[in-house]
């Protein structure tokens, strides 16, 4: 019978889990979605053992629907996003919701952390920061925290009790010694050099590092003693996913958050907001957007909320095709997609609007212009990065949800004059990542250019040149509103 491999692709609000075979056939899949706590402004919290138990639940209707036996599941392996701190005792037990890396709380800690370092490390949203917020504000959750564990990790514990991190999560230890010298001077900085035992130690992607509990087995609908790998963060899955894994390489990724990802060798090749670790040769620079189709989901929610309730998730077809009915440039509409803050070039107490509105305009202008908003976003870090490196694309790969929008990637290839690529299923590039993670593990592929051969294109979107000028009148103002309106957002907001 042929060999299948359980993938866990877990996003900030959703997770798709799926069965794939050895030839890299997806035999039947799930999903679910939970929520974002945000108690306070800047906070973003969430409880993983609801997380877990989606895993568990969509996992036993995976199986279900595929009538695949348990014996011929091979592999399971875990995707998740980067920077949770998740507190755990010496039963394992989760002490309080993961603070994730949506939450960028430390502010006051942040500023005391690039001066102590004297260098920029991150802002209030940046992992060191808040490991000082937690065991500033809350002392006793971290006298009691045996363990502080990313979300990846975490899961792959309730798989097999084992502890053990990865790469891209891990920001205590590095196998590259210039990426291990910074955090140690950042830890020093923050601090925590006390504190380094509660951090677990890293494992390779690829590597086993354990095998499922009975109890974890019998949770997920799975047989017990099956390998559990070792996975990766989203940022990396989907690196994989999309074929863009070389030096040099760049895509586009349009999910809940949204990312501009340069491969480099690494970090001093690139200055970025952002890096994340692939293995010891290669880092990732990210041009990160906090939101991105989460505002669409805002617009589905609050602008459509009628027909939402009747639509469900077909909802996002009417949005689509109502803001293809308004000419590019959204008749002067110019919105911000900044619903939870921002982060570089914008900031963190910026929030969303729609400009320039006028009683000519209806919702479909609205939709339209959040859209273009978060294409001029990826076309400053685009110009960005090609003022840096160097390097004009004139093509880039595109994925996640927003890539099915046919007219969204129009819109994109005309913001940015370029050519833009969908892979096929590009909703899937983190789940297809975890396969080919596992499938490493397992000896079914063999490198990163097999997977990148493997990578066909679905659709592509060539920008019409008769767009460029209203574009680019547009996205001039765009780029002028953060800095007009910096003082009015930290009256209304504070700083933070």
């Amino acid at each position: 019978m042929p060999k299948h491999i359980m993938t866990f692709d877990i996003g900030t609000s959703s997770l798709k889990t799926a069965l794939i075979d050895e030839w890299g056939k997806v035999v039947a899949e799930g999903g679910a979605s939970y929520p974002i706590k945000q108690p306070e402004n800047g906070w973003a919290e969430q409880d993983p053992e609801v997380i877990w138990k989606h895993i568990c639940e969509t996992s036993r209707v995976v199986m279900r629907k595929s009538s695949v036996a348990r014996d011929d599941v091979h592999g399971v392996v875990f995707v998740a996003p980067w920077k949770n701190i998740i507190c755990l005792n010496n039963q394992g037990e989760v002490l309080r919701d993961s603070i994730i890396w949506m939450d960028s709380r430390a502010v006051v800690q942040a500023e005391r952390l690039n001066k102590s370092a004297g260098t920029f490390v991150g802002t209030g949203q940046e992992y060191w920061p808040r490991l000082m917020w937690l065991k500033e504000n809350q002392p006793e959750i971290w006298q009691q925290s045996n363990h502080i564990v990313g979300l990846n990790t975490y899961f792959k514990y309730k798989a097999t009790g084992n502890l053990f991190t990865e790469p891209s999560d891990d920001f205590i230890r590095s196998d590259n010694p210039e990426l291990n010298d910074y955090y140690q001077q950042v830890l020093r900085a923050a601090d925590l050099m006390d504190d380094l035992d509660k951090f677990p130690l890293s494992r390779k992607a690829q590597e086993t590092i354990g095998v499922l509990t009975a109890a974890a087995a019998d949770e997920l609908g799975l047989r017990g003693d099956v390998p559990v790998f070792g996975g990766f963060g989203d940022l990396v899955a989907i690196t994989w996913g999309v074929g863009r894994s070389q030096l040099d390489d760049v895509h586009l990724y349009f999910g809940t958050s949204s990312w501009l990802v340069s491969i480099i060798g690494k970090r001093s090749d690139l200055d970025a907001p952002l890096y994340f670790s692939i293995d010891r040769e290669t880092q990732g620079a990210v041009y990160a957007l906090q939101t991105g189709c989460l505002a669409l989901d805002w617009l589905a929610n609050q602008v459509y909320r009628v027909e939402r309730t009747i639509l469900e998730s077909d909802i996002y077809n009417l949005i689509s095709k109502e803001a293809g009915q308004i000419a590019p440039g959204s008749e002067g509409v110019i919105a911000a997609h900044w619903l939870n803050g921002e982060l570089a070039p914008f900031s963190q107490n910026a929030k969303g609007f729609f400009l320039n509105l006028s009683i000519n305009h209806d919702r479909r202008h609205m939709a339209r212009a959040m859209m273009e908003s978060i294409c001029f976003t990826h076309r400053h870090n685009l110009e960005r990065l090609h003022g840096l490196s160097g390097r004009l694309q004139n093509h880039i790969r595109v994925v996640g949800g927003g890539a099915v929008n046919d007219v969204w990637m129009q819109m994109l290839a005309d913001i940015l004059q370029i050519k833009v690529q969908i892979p096929e299923a590009p909703r899937y590039t983190g789940t297809i990542g975890a396969y080919y993670c596992a499938a490493m593990g397992l000896g079914w592929l063999n490198d990163l250019n097999t997977m990148a051969d493997k990578v066909a294109i679905q659709k592509e979107f060539i920008p019409n040149p008769g767009n460029k000028d209203v574009y680019d009148n547009n996205y001039r103002v765009y780029m002028k509103i953060h800095s007009a309106l910096k003082d009015i957002h930290r009256d209304l907001n504070g700083e933070y």
